[in-house]
């Protein structure tokens, strides 16, 4: 660095320097009017007494050992000191519960549900009758099914014919009907099955 730096560096900082000694007045102002205190030459705190802590790395203060791998390590600072897990043990996981996915409804045909309807209308759905019996004016359609027998009573009612009546039974005689296997069968033979 030549001569001329070395003053003008000079310079500059002497003007530094009196620029912050300047501003102490202000520093001083402002410390007291917001209760503050902002540290200035005047009130540094004493760090005469202050214990200065060790870094990792330095081993020119408290115990040093050193262990093989020749290097020294500090013994009054803390080690690493390992967590103790929790001991748990494994059980089977039971298998969920799964339920079967319901069975399928089976559908069902209800003779009730056929009051009212003509000749036309039940031989449309179940088909031609597999016996006709007359009666005077009215006619009885027997249906034999798989578990029963089902009569329909046609009689002329309003100017046509329709069903006034039905009547089911057990195949077997004297043996009662299965009157929910008897309309599962009867909505098979309404499918054409």
């Amino acid at each position: 660095m030549g001569a001329r730096t070395t003053i003008k560096f000079g310079i500059i900082i002497s003007a530094l320097a009196s620029q912050i000694s300047g501003c102490q007045p202000l520093i001083q102002e402002i410390s007291s009017a917001t209760g503050t205190i902002i540290p200035s030459d005047d009130n540094l705190p004493d760090i005469s007494d202050a214990v200065p802590i060790p870094s990792p790395s330095d081993t020119r203060s408290g115990d040093t050992t050193a262990d093989n791998t020749g290097f020294s390590q500090n013994t009054t600072m803390p080690t690493h000191v390992a967590a103790k897990v929790p001991e748990t043990t494994l059980t089977a996981i039971e298998p969920a519960s799964i339920a079967p996915p319901p069975a399928p409804t089976v559908p069902k045909f209800y003779p009730a549900n056929t009051m009212g309807w003509q000749n036309t209308e039940l031989v449309q759905v179940l088909g031609n009758a597999d016996y006709i019996r007359r009666d005077g004016e009215g006619e009885v359609h027997q249906y034999k099914l798989e578990t029963c027998i089902i009569d329909f009573t046609l009689f002329p009612k309003n100017g046509h014919i329709e069903i006034i009546a039905w009547h089911g039974r057990s195949r077997i005689q004297h043996q009662n009907i299965d009157a929910e296997a008897c309309y599962e069968n009867l909505a098979s033979r309404k499918a054409g099955k």
